[in-house]
C-alpha cells in the first residue's frame, strides 16, 4: 500500500489541470484514466450492436447498452450501472472476433449484473489515473472472487446470445500473452499482470482454465471473425491523434521536436498526453506539458506555480538541458517513516510550451540515478528524426500465395515485430495458409 498512499498524496501536484464533472463519478475515472474519446461512429456502433446482444440475455432486456470508445492503447473495458460501457481502442485491436469481444462485453455488463461496479468507493480522475495504473494489485476494484462471478456470468451469455463460447480462453490467452510480451520489451517481465492490465484481474492462467471447463458443456456458436476484422482494419495502433508518441523505451513528440529516452527497465504507459514510466523499487517519471501564451520562464514558473502545488522545493537551479533552457529542484515527501523526494524539472520548448518531469524516488534508492537518467536524455530531434515517426495502424491483408510467416513479418513497422505479429494472429508455425486474413501493423 506504501506505493498507493504516495501517488495519492502526489495527485496533490497536478500535471494537468483536473477536468470538469461529466456525467457519473465512474465515467469521469475512467476516462481520465483511459483517453479521451475515440471517434468512430460505424466502429462504435458495431461494438453496441455485439454489446446489447449479450446485455438483452445477462439482463432480460431491462439493460439499454450505451457505447463510448476511448482512444487508449490499453487493453480495457468498463461498465457503469446505468448501461454505458467504456471500451478502449486497445482492446479493440486485440480481439480476432465479434465472439472474442462479446466476451469481453459481457464479462463487464456481468460485473454490473452482479453489483460489483457500486461495491468499489470511486476515487478522483487524478488519482485514479496515477494510482490506478501504478498499483501493483495492492487494491484491486474487483476482487479475485468478482472477477471469477464476472467470467462465468460473460461465458453463459456468450453461449447463449449465439456467440462462439470458445472465444473466452482465446482472449483471454492472448491478453497474456500481450501483458507479458510488452512487460518483457519494457524490461520488467514481472509488470507483465499488473502494470500493463491495471491489477485488477486474476492471473490469467487461473482464469484461461477456468474458461476452459466452464465452456467443455456449451454448445459451438458463431465467431464472427471475418465481420470484426472488417471492423477494425485501418484501426490506429499506439498512439492515437494529437498523443504521444512511444517508439520502444522512447518518447518522441515531433511536433515540438524532442525525444527523452526512459532506461531499460523502466516500462512506459500512454494516458492522453501524460507518460508513465514505472521504474525498479516503486519509483515512478511523470512527464506532460502545459501550453499558454506569455508563459512563465522555467525557473519563475518552477518557484512560483509548480513548486509551491508541491509545498516547496530545495536546491533550485536552471540551466541548458541539450539546447533547451530548463529550471530543477527537489521536492520532499513523507509517508509515514518512509521518505521520499520528487525531482521536478520544467523544460522551455517554445514561448508557450513548458515540459514537464515528475521523477518520483525513495531518499537513497540506488534507482535514482537511472530514473533521473531520462531527464539528461532530453534532446531536440532532427528532420530526419522527425520525419521517421510515423503513425501506425491495424491493416488486415489477405495471404498470397507463396507467402510465408517471414515475408508477412516484413511488412511489419513495429518493435518486435515477429512476436506481434504471431500473437495477433495466433501463428504458432512457420506456414500460413493462402487465402486467410492476417493482421499487420504498418504505417
Amino acid at each position: 500500500m506504501m506505493r498507493r498512499d504516495l501517488l495519492l498524496g502526489l495527485a496533490a501536484l497536478p500535471l494537468l489541470p483536473r477536468p470538469a464533472w461529466a456525467d457519473t463519478v465512474e465515467a469521469r475515472t475512467v476516462r481520465a484514466a483511459f483517453g479521451g474519446p475515440y471517434d468512430a461512429p460505424g466502429l462504435r456502433d458495431h461494438v453496441g450492436r455485439i454489446a446489447q446482444k449479450v446485455a438483452e440475455v445477462e439482463t432480460g432486456g431491462r439493460l439499454k447498452v450505451m457505447v463510448e470508445l476511448l482512444d487508449s492503447d490499453q487493453v480495457n473495458a468498463a461498465a457503469l450501472p446505468d448501461g454505458r460501457l467504456l471500451v478502449n481502442r486497445g482492446l479493440l485491436a486485440l480481439a480476432h472476433s465479434e465472439a472474442e469481444l462479446a466476451f469481453v462485453l459481457a464479462h463487464e455488463i456481468g460485473h454490473v449484473v452482479a453489483g460489483h461496479a457500486r461495491q468499489g468507493a470511486a476515487r478522483p480522475p487524478v488519482d485514479q489515473a496515477i494510482a490506478g495504473v501504478a498499483e501493483v494489485q495492492a487494491e484491486a476494484e474487483f476482487n479475485r472472487g468478482q472477477e471469477r462471478e464476472a467470467d462465468r456470468i460473460g461465458i453463459d451469455a456468450l453461449a447463449r446470445a449465439g456467440f462462439d463460447p470458445a472465444a473466452a480462453p482465446a482472449f483471454l490467452a492472448r491478453f497474456g500473452a500481450a501483458q507479458r510480451l510488452a512487460a518483457s520489451l519494457s524490461g520488467r517481465p514481472e509488470l507483465a499482470t499488473a502494470a500493463i492490465s491495471g491489477g485488477d484481474h486474476p492471473e490469467t492462467a487461473e482464469r484461461i482454465a477456468a474458461a476452459r471447463d466452464r465452456i467443455a458443456a456449451l454448445p459451438p456458436g458463431e465467431a464472427g471473425e471475418a465481420a470484426w476484422l472488417d471492423a477494425v482494419d485501418g484501426l490506429p495502433w499506439g498512439e492515437g491523434a494529437g498523443q504521444i508518441p512511444i517508439r520502444g523505451q522512447a518518447v518522441i513528440d515531433p511536433a515540438a521536436g524532442f525525444r527523452w529516452d526512459a532506461p531499460q527497465g523502466v516500462a512506459l504507459l500512454r494516458q492522453r498526453q501524460r507518460v508513465m514510466g514505472l521504474g525498479p523499487n516503486d519509483s515512478v517519471i511523470l512527464f506532460d506539458h502545459l501550453s499558454q501564451p506569455r508563459a512563465l520562464r522555467a525557473r519563475l514558473f518552477l518557484e512560483r506555480v509548480w513548486g509551491r502545488r508541491a509545498g516547496g522545493v530545495q536546491g533550485v537551479g536552471e540551466g541548458d538541458l541539450s539546447g533547451f533552457h530548463a529550471a530543477w529542484g527537489v521536492a520532499g515527501i513523507a509517508v509515514g517513516a518512509d521518505r521520499w523526494e520528487s525531482l521536478l524539472v520544467a523544460i522551455e520548448t517554445t514561448a508557450e510550451r513548458r515540459e514537464r518531469f515528475i521523477v518520483l524516488t525513495r531518499v537513497g534508492s540506488p534507482a535514482t540515478a537511472l530514473m533521473r537518467g531520462a531527464v539528461e536524455s532530453f534532446r531536440r530531434i532532427d528532420a530526419a528524426e522527425t520525419a521517421a515517426v510515423r503513425s501506425r495502424r491495424l491493416a488486415v491483408v489477405t495471404v498470397r500465395p507463396g507467402e510465408s510467416v517471414t515475408d508477412l513479418v516484413g511488412r511489419m513497422r513495429v518493435e518486435a515485430a515477429e512476436s506481434w505479429f504471431r500473437l495477433l494472429n495466433d501463428i504458432a508455425g512457420d506456414t500460413v495458409s493462402p487465402g486467410s486474413r492476417v493482421k499487420l501493423i504498418v504505417e
